[in-house]
């Protein structure tokens, strides 16, 4: 297990950089996941308080699950110019790097970031030994799939019966 101190993952644009995450990041974290998905519930014909209920319980329940699921899973917040703009929350073991859960805020979409965040992930990957990085993603999320395909990753079968593992070799 890699210790979040000594993991180092350094996109080339300068002005992104991932850090540890820390208690004082809580707030970042929940606002990040209700900028997330809000577009998503209301999507789905919620609306008014109701949004706000489910999104708070959506959040308890992906927090302790995650924790449950991968107890050492590192957190980072991504940062441009020193601004929280997103988080990574990555399972490290010495065979395989799991990207638990990577999430922008919707305005720092679409720019180019994921493609940084990735690239940096990969080479840092590489340069411990790394075998894979691997990532399930909801089947539904098209364009989810599109970008990690783009970024070299293959399905690699069924996670239950809502989400697509994927696996990109390093090996």
């Amino acid at each position: 297990m890699i210790d979040r101190a000594s993991l180092d993952i350094i996109p080339h644009d300068p002005a992104l950089r991932l850090r540890p995450a820390s208690p004082i990041d809580g707030p970042f974290i929940r606002h990040l996941f209700e900028q997330v998905r809000t577009g998503q519930i209301t999507a789905s014909g919620l609306s008014g308080p109701i949004v706000s209920q489910v999104i708070a319980q959506q959040f308890r329940s992906q927090a302790a699950g995650h924790a449950m699921q991968f107890p050492g899973a590192i957190s980072m917040i991504v940062t441009r110019d020193g601004t929280a703009i997103g988080r990574l929350l990555l399972a490290c073991a010495s065979e395989r790097w799991h990207i638990v859960d990577i999430a922008l805020l919707p305005r720092d979409c679409g720019r180019g970031t994921g493609k940084q965040i990735f690239g940096a992930l990969e080479t840092s990957a590489r340069q411990r030994g790394v075998g894979a990085l691997t990532l399930s993603v909801l089947a539904s999320n098209l364009a989810a799939r599109r970008f990690y395909a783009r970024q070299g990753f293959t399905e690699a079968g069924s996670v239950g019966a809502a989400h697509i593992a994927m696996k990109k070799d390093l090996a």
